[in-house]
């Protein structure tokens, strides 16, 4: 976990100008008795909806805080820069007038209603406002313009996404997504709560974009479609659906892209689309792609590899379904599409290359199939799901298999060596917990048949490995209006952190990582189901509270946090942002240090269990709550909610319908108001019960450390004088003097140690002899090899007849030559002994055999060949012998 450093800077609380980005406006409408919300309004409670809250988005160190229906820019170094020189300011005396609008610059957006979510586009030209039922596109300036001195209201270029569809008339939005495979980062993808997925390639110069989208797709009607032949398209406004089966099953929670379009990702992450339904049920649409699209690096060259490696796989002797025939036709068609087109380049800089844009191949299919439900394969207990948001970690490729024929410097060197070959799906639920999920088989391009197949066989649904389940909510602070999300951690792609009203939790999956990524390579599958059994029961996902909002006034006050975002920058660090009741939270982390996996024998050391240390861990500052500040609602229920009849300051109270209703509207107010006050206070009594147990803390450690520091500078000999003359003369000693003296004393036994050190040494010297030069020790080196070549080890035993028959000495060491030659030797002398014997024995037939046309060799010439033989025999022994004898010598000379 990292490190929390600082809890929410002083430059964000209140009352410092970046405080006022966040501040929502003061609420002076005028109240109508009529309307049943009227003491909503009154006590700042919002209205109801179930969704997403993401109204902070961030661009770098920008900021785009959404509140209400209004949209703020402001930058967090300049804000930080601003509070600094304020408080220098303040420090030196100087009058300084601090802005009223707080350093922020408001972004007029027409939006009717209050916006739930903001995105800002992966090339940072657009901006997504979303409310909950409407989207518009806002086009964003140049910061240099958004950072003037001049903090007037800046009004945007907007463009309404879908006016004839996202309207309050149709379903809710669950989800606005960027593609991340847009040709210029231009293109959006919008989930509705109805199971509508929608495709818009947005083009400033051709408003027709904003108004119909490129591909329309409903998900109920594609679960039931059969081929192509049918109607996937959404429904117009205002006809007639019909029945259903999927109606409620197929209620949409949320939506995320498998990937981001980087080049460490596997080829079909980043154009798959994941949707999580309220019930639990989880589906995937691969490949959805806009008309022209920008593929990553990596991500051609492994989608060929898919299509030849599967090509060559296909055996006719093997069988196969006529479902999966039809599934790699289909992947083959598609890729060899791509392969056979001329991308067009676009610039991308002075200094980087170009972009290849491709167009969406039209054959097979335009419109993929829809993947699921995914099986999840986990206890029946955490079968029934609340799904509120769904998180998706992309596989990582084999980048050696993939740019096997790139150059050195090419994006192959960019690939990460860590990672898991498999997806990631973190599935969040309403009652806080956090189910991490994994594809193992992974999902592919697929489309529906042109036609429908005859004899269509049932195939089994894609299953999901459920490997844990964390939970981060009691069960007692669960309400009905949770919705946790999930946020994405820039440090590491296995890593994120989740929001809801109780705090932020941080996620890292990199402690099982290694393990599970070794079990998915492994060749061995004897015991794998065990195997993965045991690592599932073992997983240790780590899980930590980075933030605590406190459960009280969250629920008290009806309010929700916001997603959080994280910025890293010089300045500001490992950066957490989010908001809570409108104020801001923040906390300032260390960097992550990663790891392959976590050491059952890791140093446990606590930094805050050290006796030195005299400051605890990092405590957050206290936030008073808005009801302190607020003004009571009472006077303007009495000024404006009251009709004028009624408005009588005289003593006289008469008892009637009026009155009751009139008392009866004050006291729901002031009851509330009360409620929130001692709330708040209560809050505020607990707070401080804790800072003085955290003040008894405090003294008890830096009492530690000042009896420590005593004992090191010898305050405390006092104690130990045992009247000797010598402690009397060293009563007038301060305790800096006494540090003084042990520091010398030390010195000079450092000293001592040193000398003795360097006259052992030179002792050592002198025994054994000079140290051998570099030069000396290829020297002995070469000895010894030669000593290998030339001595015979002592371990090998006498082999008479090895090798028999073999004249060839080629490539064989000294000694065993030695011993070849007295092998020889040893034959020759014997057959020259029997060949002896035969001649005395034959010797008188030998005239007869001269007769009879026979052949002999004279015995003369058989003694001058075995003379020679043993004179050659001598000649090796010597050489031998004389090598051997030098060998010793200079073995001995090394040696002494």
């Amino acid at each position: 976990m990292p490190r929390i450093l600082s809890f929410t800077p002083p430059w964000l609380s209140r009352p410092s100008p970046g405080y006022q980005v966040f501040k929502p406006p003061d609420q002076n409408t005028q109240l109508d008795l009529e309307d049943p919300n009227c003491y909503a309004h009154i006590s700042n409670r919002p209205q109801e909806y179930l969704g997403p809250k993401r109204t902070v988005a961030h661009k770098g160190t920008q900021i785009f805080v959404a509140v209400d229906n209004e949209i703020r820019w402001s930058d967090l170094c300049m804000l930080k820069d601003d509070w600094e020189d304020l408080q220098q300011q303040r420090s030196s005396r100087k009058k300084s007038e601090s802005p009223s609008n707080g350093n922020f610059r408001i972004l007029r957006v027409p939006v009717g209603e209050t916006i739930r979510q903001l995105s800002i586009s992966p090339n940072g030209k657009f901006l997504a406002v979303a409310t909950s039922h409407t989207l518009k596109v806002a086009v964003l300036p140049d910061s240099s313009h958004l950072g003037q001195k001049n903090m007037s209201p800046l009004k945007l270029k907007a463009y309404t996404i879908g006016p004839t569809t996202h309207v309050l008339s149709q379903t809710p939005i669950a989800s606005v997504l960027w593609h991340p495979c847009g040709a210029e980062g231009n293109c959006i993808a919008t989930v509705t709560v109805d199971a509508v997925v929608r495709l818009w390639e947005l083009n400033v110069e051709n408003r027709w974009s904003f108004d119909s989208p490129t591909t329309a797709i409903d998900l109920r009607k594609l679960s039931a479609a059969q081929s192509q032949q049918d109607d996937v398209s959404p429904y117009r406004m205002n006809e007639n659906r019909g029945f259903s089966a999927y109606a409620i099953d197929m209620e949409v929670a949320s939506a995320s892209f498998g990937g981001t379009g980087s080049a460490t990702e596997s080829a079909w992450n980043s154009m798959t689309l994941w949707i999580a339904m309220t019930e639990g049920d989880v589906y995937a649409l691969c490949p959805l792609l806009p008309s022209k699209w920008r593929p990553s690096p990596t991500q051609l060259p492994f989608l060929t590899q898919i299509a030849v490696l599967k090509s060559n796989t296909l055996s006719p002797d093997e069988p196969i379904s006529q479902e999966d025939l039809q599934q790699q036709n289909d992947q083959y068609e598609w890729i060899s599409n791509l392969d056979s087109q001329d991308p067009l380049l676009l610039a991308n800089g002075e200094f980087s290359y170009p972009i290849e844009i491709y167009n969406c191949p039209r054959n097979p299919g335009t419109i993929p199939r829809l993947q699921g439900p995914f099986e999840l394969l986990a206890g029946p207990e955490e079968q029934d799901l609340e799904v509120s948001d769904i998180y998706i970690i992309a596989a990582k490729i084999d980048a050696k298999d993939v740019m096997s024929g790139e150059e050195d410097g090419s994006e192959s060197s960019l690939i990460f060596e860590t990672g898991l070959s498999a997806t990631v799906v973190c599935l969040s639920t309403s009652s806080g917990m956090v189910h991490i999920c994994l594809d193992i088989d992974g999902v592919e391009a697929q489309w529906l048949p042109r036609k429908p197949l005859k004899n269509r066989e049932s195939s089994l649904p894609p299953q999901l490995v459920m490997l844990e389940a964390l939970d981060t909510l009691p069960v007692t602070t669960v309400t009905e209006e949770e919705w946790p999300s999930f946020s994405s951690d820039p440090a590491s792609p296995y890593s994120f952190f989740l929001t809801h009203h109780a705090g932020v939790y941080y996620f890292s999956l990199e402690p099982w990582l290694s393990r599970l990524e070794e079990e998915l390579k492994s060749p061995n599958t004897a015991g794998a189901e065990f195997r993965l059994g045991l690592f599932i029961d073992g997983c240790n996902t780590l899980r930590e509270q980075i933030i605590d909002f406190g459960i009280t006034r969250p629920l008290e006050m009806g309010t929700s946090a916001d997603a959080c975002i994280m910025v890293q920058d010089s300045d500001l660090g490992y950066f957490l942002l989010t908001t809570s009741d409108g104020q801001p939270q923040a906390a300032t982390l260390d960097m992550p240090t990663h790891f392959d996996a976590v050491s059952p024998f890791e140093d446990k050391f606590d930094s805050s269990d050290s006796p030195f240390q005299i400051i605890g861990p990092a405590r957050s500052a206290y936030e008073p709550p808005r009801i302190f500040w607020t003004p009571t609602q009472l006077s303007n229920y009495v000024d404006k909610g009251t009709p004028s009849r009624y408005r009588k300051k005289g003593p006289e109270v008469r008892l009637s319908a009026a009155t009751l209703g009139f008392m009866t509207g004050a006291h729901r107010l002031l009851s509330q108001e009360t409620h929130n006050l001692g709330v708040a206070i209560a809050d505020l009594f607990r707070r401080c019960e804790r800072l003085l147990d955290d003040l008894t803390d405090q003294v008890k450690r830096t009492n530690e450390v000042a009896n420590r520091t005593e004992q090191i500078v010898g305050a405390d000999r006092d104690g130990y004088h045992s009247g000797d003359e010598a402690d009397k003369e060293n009563e007038n000693v301060t305790g800096n003097d006494a540090l003084e003296n042990r520091l010398q004393a030390a010195k000079e036994r450092q000293e001592r140690l040193l000398a003795r050190h360097q006259e052992l040494s030179k002792r050592l010297r002198r025994i054994g002899g000079p140290r051998l030069s570099d030069l000396e020790k290829e020297y002995v080196r070469e000895v010894k090899k030669l000593a290998g070549s030339v001595l015979e080890p002592e371990e090998e035993e006498d082999r008479d007849g090895e090798n028999e028959g073999s004249g060839e000495m080629t490539g064989l060491e000294l000694w065993q030559r030695h011993r070849e030659v007295q092998r020889l030797a040893r034959e020759l002398v014997h057959r020259a002994k029997e060949m002896a014997t035969e001649e005395r024995e034959q010797g008188g037939n030998d005239a007869q055999e001269e007769e009879e046309g026979g052949f002999s060799i004279p015995g003369e010439l058989r003694r001058k060949k075995v003379a020679q033989v043993m004179g050659l025999l001598e000649r090796e022994s010597a050489l031998v012998d004389a090598a051997q004898a030098r060998l010793e010598r200079l073995t001995l000379g090394v040696g002494g």
